[in-house]
């Protein structure tokens, strides 16, 4: 890869770079590309969502994408959670030739549709090991309940239209994620022309949160990038 290729890294609802930086400092290791790595207003290490809305952190990753495209030929995006569908979003509205999709929030766990997850007893020990709640609690208290609603209805707007990608996809899910069910990533796979998927046994939503899912997905990614052979086909 080289400078003429550039890729854009999109975040998710109420994070910041910190959730793509491992892998984005994995690959920046290895490789030379271009990039741009936007934080969407009132996102990052302070959360203030008070003053912002959907279409403010939609457009934010749309004018990031625009900016990356002046400066080179090819674009790849890796989008995570919501990020995830702002880049699928993004990819039908201009020239993406990869599109790498990490947990994307095309739905949402609700407590009480837990049982969706298909998620063993095992697989709640596993969760709770790693101690989440304790890392993401001091940011649950900045998050408005509008804030909330602004997210679900930003998703609704622009998590449709799977069927008209064509950048070459791959999805990738940890089977004990919380916060979005990895059915809904089968299921978006299935919808997206030519769509690749790779489910990670025991990875959590965050998987930074963990340092063998985080090089597992370093490892992946990595290969759909920069290696032509597809190797995750539904």
């Amino acid at each position: 890869m080289s400078k003429n290729t550039g890729i854009l890294f999109l975040h998710g609802y109420t994070g910041g770079r910190h959730e793509l930086d491992p892998l984005f400092v994995y690959l920046k290791s290895r490789y030379e590309f271009d990039y741009e790595f936007p934080v969407y207003p009132g996102h990052g290490t302070l959360l203030d969502l008070k003053s912002s809305g959907g279409d403010d952190w939609y457009n934010e990753a749309e004018d990031a994408y625009h900016a990356l495209k002046s400066r080179v030929e090819t674009i790849y995006i890796i989008g995570f959670s919501m990020g995830g569908v702002f880049a699928s979003h993004l990819s039908q509205q201009g020239e993406v030739a990869k599109l790498l999709l990490i947990a994307p929030a095309f739905d949402h766990t609700k407590l009480s549709q837990l049982s969706r997850l298909k998620l063993t007893p095992r697989h709640f020990s596993e969760h709770m090991k790693l101690n989440m709640y304790s890392r993401i609690r001091k940011r649950i208290r900045d998050i408005p309940l509008a804030a909330f609603q602004e997210f679900k209805n930003i998703v609704e707007m622009k998590r449709g239209g799977l069927e008209n990608i064509s950048s070459e996809t791959l999805i990738v899910h940890g089977t004990i994620d919380l916060l979005v069910p990895y059915q809904s990533s089968i299921d978006a796979a299935e919808k997206i022309p030519g769509g690749q998927l790779k489910l990670i046994e025991g990875a959590p939503h965050l998987f930074a949160y963990t340092e063998e899912s985080q090089l597992e997905l370093n490892i992946i990614a990595e290969r759909f990038l920069f290696d032509d052979e597809k190797v995750f086909l539904v």
